[in-house]
């Protein structure tokens, strides 16, 4: 019989281990951009600290869809919106609405 006995086992060292990532939590609000209010004056894509906004193209009669300029409109982006209400503070039009995030399924 041997005397030699198996060293017991200890857990890794906490630096081996990678930590397990949280899952962010979402703002209960996100902004909405009015596309009939909209100018795209990109003023609300200065101040977004997350870039959520973006322009797109407006139609090309806007007057006969509701909107106010054929420089384009603003959407947002709901993923990646934090909240802050930045854009909602900063706009000229006054047309975007913080609202309550839609509950995830």
């Amino acid at each position: 019989m041997s005397d030699i006995q198996a060293a017991p086992q200890s857990a890794p060292p906490k630096s081996a281990v990678p930590p397990v990532p949280k899952k962010k939590k979402k703002s209960p609000l996100v902004a909405i951009v009015h596309p009939e209010g909209c100018t795209g004056c990109e003023v609300c894509i200065e101040f977004c600290p997350v870039d959520c906004l973006y322009k797109v193209p407006g139609p090309e009669n806007p007057e006969e869809h509701g909107y106010v300029s054929v420089n384009g409109i603003v959407v947002v982006d709901e993923e990646i919106c934090i909240g802050c209400k930045l854009c909602a503070k900063y706009c000229p039009w006054e047309t975007i609405d913080m609202v309550k995030r839609e509950e995830e399924v």
